[in-house]
């Protein structure tokens, strides 16, 4: 059975044609092409990309403008770049003329003092052929280098004016400076004579840019106008110095007056502070001064009080006598003995006053009988005068002659 079975089934299939193996073939060159399309086609996309891509690059760092200084415009940026290339030009055009004038100094030490003969400065096609010449007739190495060097720096000097005229070109035409005109005259002559800007509004635009102080006769000034903002440049032209070398030197001076400043104040300061030392030490004598002063006065007052002085001392007989200041007795009369100066402490100034008034209550006494004074150089209505009340309670001592009495010790003896 199972053998039948086998042959049914290999009887029940078809045989296979021609036609349907092309079919076949076909679909299979299909499917395995359909993924090579689709690579070719990604591949296709990715390069046309690449392609804008360096386009654009490409753009970017050959076509795409330099970015302008903040605040100013491309256009005044660009005519600034090209007046700093005209400067350094002509910063090139006078190293290489000094070094003609020194080469020239260094020919006449040579040549004893010869001179060429033509203008070494700017020569014309003649004097360079002579030049050349004389070159090819001299006979010392070194002056001929020297002659050799003035004739390649004429070369170079004109190569670098013809550029510098071809910067030009692109540039205003500048202004050269005359003998007292000043940056900020030039811009507003530019500004209202020739570009017609309002005055004030000029005044706005100039304030806005930075001006040189100082020009020089020989500078040359460009002024750039956009009709909305103005720029300036200036480079050295045909002056003897250089813009820079102009700031430089205001810069110094302003250093230098600075400097000075400080110098002086310090100085001062210095002097100042030695000035206070000698006022203070001035200060100091006079109070010194002043004090001996006063205590001058103080005994120019002491000795004219003195002077004008008489100093007396007041008491009972009987009680000068147990003081000893008087001595004597019976049958002897009555002496000063003694006239300490520390006995006599009352005292009168004859300029104020010249009378003595004394009390009987005061001396302890019941009346006054009489006075008597030592010593007994004085006379009595003369030089003094004595004078007791008529109740004896009192007497009054006056004295009349004040020169006697001046600087005198007294005594006042009373019964």
């Amino acid at each position: 059975m199972d053998e039948n079975k086998t042959t049914e089934i290999q009887t029940s299939e078809e045989p296979v044609t021609t036609d349907d193996k092309k079919t076949e073939e076909l679909e299979n060159n299909k499917t395995e092409k359909a993924p090579a399309k689709k690579s070719k086609k990604g591949l296709f996309i990715f390069i046309i990309l690449l392609i804008i891509a360096l386009a654009v690059a490409a753009y970017f760092v050959f076509f795409k403008p330099k970015s302008p200084v903040a605040g100013t415009s491309a256009e005044i940026q660009q005519m600034t770049e090209l007046t700093q290339e005209v400067q350094g030009m002509e910063n090139d055009i006078k190293q290489k003329e000094n070094q003609i004038f020194k080469n020239m100094n260094e020919y006449k030490d040579k040549t004893g003092g010869q001179s060429l003969g033509v203008n070494t400065l700017n020569l014309s096609d003649e004097e360079k052929k002579l030049l050349e010449q004389r070159i090819a007739d001299e006979k010392d190495n070194s002056v001929k280098s020297l002659l050799q060097d003035i004739l390649e720096k004429n070369k170079e000097i004109q190569d670098l004016k013809e550029q510098i005229t071809e910067i030009e070109k692109k540039l205003p035409v500048p202004h050269v400076v005359k003998k007292g005109e000043s940056h900020f005259k030039i811009a507003l002559d530019f500004l209202v004579n020739e570009k017609g800007v309002e005055k004030k509004r000029a005044q706005e635009l100039i304030e806005k840019t930075a001006l040189l102080d100082i020009l020089v006769p020989g500078f040359k000034v460009y002024n750039f106008y956009t009709g909305e903002e103005y720029g300036t440049a200036v480079t050295q032209g045909t002056a003897p110095v250089s813009p820079n070398t102009i700031i430089r030197q205001a810069k110094k001076q302003l250093v230098d007056a600075r400097d000075e400043a400080i110098s002086q104040r310090d100085q001062l300061s210095t002097e100042i502070k030695e000035l206070e030392a000698k006022r203070d030490e001035i200060l100091a004598q006079l109070e010194t001064l002043t004090q001996e002063k006063e205590s001058l006065m103080g005994k120019v007052s002491e000795l004219n009080l003195e002077v004008n002085s008489f100093y007396y001392l007041i008491d009972t007989e009987k009680n000068l006598k147990n003081s000893e200041i008087l001595k004597g007795g019976f049958l002897r009369s009555t002496k000063l003995k003694d006239i300490s100066p520390e006995l006599f402490k009352k005292s009168m100034d004859l300029r104020a006053n010249t009378q003595i008034t004394i009390s009987a209550a005061e001396l302890g006494i019941e009346k006054i009988k009489s006075i008597a004074i030592f010593p007994k150089l004085f006379t009595e209505n003369t030089d003094y005068s004595i004078e007791i009340a008529p109740d004896k309670l009192t007497a009054t001592f006056t004295i009349l002659s004040v020169p006697k009495f001046k600087n005198q010790r007294l005594v006042i003896s009373i019964n």
